[in-house]
This record gives C-alpha cells, structure tokens and sequence, in this order.
C-alpha cells in the first residue's frame, strides 16, 4: 500500500501540522526505503525524532533519521537552513559507531549556521524559563544562533576552516553578547575546542544545494524531514509562542535548497484524537486549560517524578543501547485518570499512556483534543495530506472530542489566528465521538471501529483535506495506509 500511495512521487515530506512532537521519526523511517535521499532543512538539537530500530528506541536530534538506512547508499543531508551544534553532532556520531551504524554517506552543509557556547549561555539566561509567561526555550542556542544569522553576523559550517575568518566573526559577537565576556582568552578557548570537532566532520561538508540540485535533476526520490510543527512555525505559528526557524512546508524546502513546488506530496501529521504541546503558548483544547499549563511547568516535573506521584511502578533500563524508562502503559491507575471526570486528571492520564515526554528537554507534554480547526488552518499552508498517529494511545476510553470551532463570547468561528492572545480567550466548540478499543493489531482501515471512521470523515470533511495514512502502534508495521 505504501508503494501506491508513493507512485509517481519523486519528493516526499513529512511535516506537523500541529506543535510538533506527531511522530515523524516513525513516519520517515517507514518512508526512508523508498527514498534515495533524506534532507533535514531547520531547526538544530532542539528537535527529537524517535524511531524504533530492532526492538529498541533510538532519538536523533540533529542528523536526519533515514541515517539508518547509510549502509543501503542513502544520502542524509543536514541542509542550509539548521543550526548545527558542533559537540552534540559528535555525540550523535559516537551514538552511531556504538550501534555499528554507517554513517559515510551524510552530507552537512557548508551554509548551515554554527551553534557557539555564547549563543547556549544567553538562550539558558534569558529564554529557557517558563516563569512570568516565557517561552519555554529549550536552551539549546538555537534562538540566538538564528538571530545572529538574521543579523549577517553568524558563523557558518564553511568559516570553521579558515581560523581567521572565524576569529574576526567571533570578535564580532563580542559587541552583541556583552554578559559573555568574549575575550581574547575566550576566543582562544572556543577556537581550541572547535578545531577536532570541525575535523572530524569535515569530510561530510559539502555544498549541499549543490548536491539537492543534482539529485533532483537525475530524478531520485527525495525524503524532507520536517521539524518541530506548523503551529510553531516563525512565520505561521502562535507569535511570540514559537520556535526561530519556518518548519512549513515552504521553510523546509527552503532550507534543503529546493521550491516547495518540488514536492509532489506533502505529509501533514497530526495527532488523534489528542494532541500536544511542550513550553508555554495557547492552547484552546487543552485539557485543564491553565491549570495543567502550570502544573507542566512546574521544576522537576519529568515522566519518572509523574510516575512516583500516581504511585505506578517503573523500571530505568540503562546502558550502551538504551537509557529508558519502562512502565505499563495500560496500568489500571492510567486507565482509570484517563476516564476521569476531572480534566487535568484525565490529562496526566493521556500523557502517561502515550508516554507524552519531551524527547529533547524530557518535560511532560501539555494534553488537549484535536483541534481541527487549527489543522484546516495548517493544512492551507502545508497542503491537504493527513498522516494521523497515536490513535491507538487513548484505547479504554470512555469518548473523545473533536473541536470544530472556536467560541468567543458567544461567537463561534471556524478560524484560526495565530494572535496568542486571542487564542487564550477561545473556548473550543466539542463534538463528542464514543471510545474505542485496542487497535494495534488492525490491519486496514475498513475494521476500525465506526466511531473513528465517523470522525476521520468529518474531520476530513471540515479541514477540506484528505487522510492518506494512520500510525497505530511504535511499531514499524504498525502502519496503516488508509487511500493513495
């Protein structure tokens, strides 16, 4: 079903359509056989893409997740519009050689911007906080690392081989990051700490739109992997609530070197019939609504402190091939939060059965319906193509919502607008659908239960878009193509 859905596809991307955290690394590392090449275009390691590879999780940040696939002769290109921070880099490369995963044909562009220790600083003082209605950073630099590429200040992967070109833009950040203290000392500390990371990356730099140029003309079949979601997009999400690059289809694309009329299909995840998001920002089916946003904020919340809290036992598996929290996912106590009258109740319920924590920051997810208004919304800008995931994860429950409009003062309106404070007075408009059982072991679409397909349809029918995929399970079989 996979191939019919790809036919006379020559550029596929997988997108969110949402605040990101959809389940893309499942989605791309289904699609990745398919693929010749697999193009990440924005963002940097404040992204993380899950994937299961042989029975065991594996999380990138940086380097696209079709890598896997390396000692298949798939090119993976970190293009022109990321960030790149040259130490977690290596560290996804040791994590490769651990796994014995090839990595030889990766491609990191000379044009992507370089993450500095003074971009980290300034990020984790000034951006991380959730307190007073912050962002929520991820403290990762990848704000201020943008902000200097904006400002024509930023050092690029190409600068980290001429030593006095990257001195000079170096001394030029001096002048912008005052609190830093960016020395003669500090310079000669930076410079020392970059020359073996610059090494040992340098025989992947390439001029990758060059390359995509290339590939594209010979007709290979080519895999955008998005990040971070639309709703979060510099250009089309909840300002000032967003992250610094456009992670739309059009930035994307952008960012690997290509026009988005190259890609001829568009793959808008969504989550369903829950949804999430991390950080602070508006979010009008949430459940519990300011109430759980605080409760999500507060210090020390992680999934081991939730699970400690509702007293469900757990288990930390560690060591070369995993660092992970094990938990019964169906445990009675989760069963029963995520039946319970009381919205953040059920909320913690959701997280904890779709395991709903930050694959970078480790924070809990913020829960809320699907809002199919703000998919009508993404869908006008990343096209009509729906990949639907994590149906599976609110199996036992009693029902589920949809919204379809937004409620303000009596006015109900089928739009969007990405004007936070007018999202934070929107009540949603709910119809409510009856709850369902397991699904992982469905195998088309035709045996689902009719609730689901009552709501795919009409969610289908008010977004005016088309669901041509569903995830039912972390499994790569686990995958459902409900029409090409």
């Amino acid at each position: 079903m996979l191939e019919t859905l790809l036919n006379d596809v020559q550029t596929a991307a997988v997108l969110c359509n949402q605040f990101g955290d959809s389940g893309k690394g499942k989605v791309i590392h289904a699609l990745a056989p398919w693929a010749d090449v697999i193009a990440r275009g924005t963002g940097g390691n404040n992204a993380g893409h899950t994937l299961i590879l042989n029975g065991q999780e594996m999380v990138f940040h940086l380097i696209p997740s079709g890598i896997v696939y390396d000692h298949e002769g798939k090119i993976n290109i970190m293009g022109n519009g990321m960030v790149i921070d040259l130490e977690e880099l290596c560290k996804e490369l040791d994590q490769l050689d651990t796994r014995k995963i090839s990595y030889n044909n990766l491609m990191i562009s000379q044009d992507a911007h370089v993450i500095m220790p003074y971009h980290i600083s300034q990020d984790q003082q000034k951006n991380q906080s959730l307190a007073q209605g912050g962002i929520g950073s991820t403290g990762k630099g990848i704000g201020p690392c943008y902000t200097d590429k904006i400002a024509r200040r930023g050092i690029m992967i190409g600068d980290l081989y001429d030593v006095d070109r990257l001195v000079k833009k170096i001394k030029k950040a001096e002048l912008f990051y005052p609190e830093q203290k960016i020395d003669d000392g500090a310079i000669d500390d930076f410079i020392q700490k970059i020359k073996p990371l610059a090494a040992r990356i340098k025989p992947f730099v390439r001029d990758t739109i060059q390359e995509m140029h290339q590939f594209y003309n010979q007709g290979k079949k080519i895999l955008l992997e998005g990040a971070q979601g639309l709703l979060l997009s510099i250009e089309y999400g909840t300002y000032p609530y967003v992250t610094s690059s456009d992670c739309s289809l059009n930035g994307t694309a952008a960012g690997v070197g290509l026009s988005a009329r190259a890609v001829d299909l568009p793959l808008g995840l969504v989550k369903f019939p829950f949804m999430t998001r991390v950080g602070g920002g508006p979010f009008p089916t949430e459940l519990g609504g300011r109430d759980q946003e605080e409760y999500c904020q507060q210090p020390g919340r992680t999934l081991e402190s939730e699970l400690q809290l509702y007293e469900i036992s757990s288990i930390r598996e560690f060591n070369l091939e995993s660092n992970q929290v094990r938990y019964d996912r169906r445990h009675p106590a989760i069963l029963r939060m995520m039946n319970d009258s009381d919205p953040c109740t059920k909320a913690v319920g959701i997280r904890l059965a779709a395991n709903e924590f930050g694959a970078t920051t480790g924070r809990p997810r913020r829960i809320g319906w699907v809002d199919a208004v703000a998919a009508r919304y993404a869908a006008g800008i990343n096209g009509p193509y729906f990949v639907l995931t994590k149906v599976d994860c609110v199996a036992d429950t009693g029902h589920f919502n949809v919204c379809y409009g937004y409620n303000t003062n009596g006015t109900i309106s089928p739009l969007f607008s990405r004007d936070s404070e007018a999202l934070r007075g929107v009540s949603p408009e709910y119809k409510q659908y009856e709850g369902y059982s397991d699904l992982r072991d469905l195998t088309s679409y035709d045996k689902f239960p009719q609730s689901v397909r009552k709501a795919i349809t009409e969610f289908e029918w008010f977004t005016k878009g088309k669901v041509v995929m569903l995830s039912t399970g972390p499994k790569d079989n686990q995958i459902i193509v409900k029409e090409a």
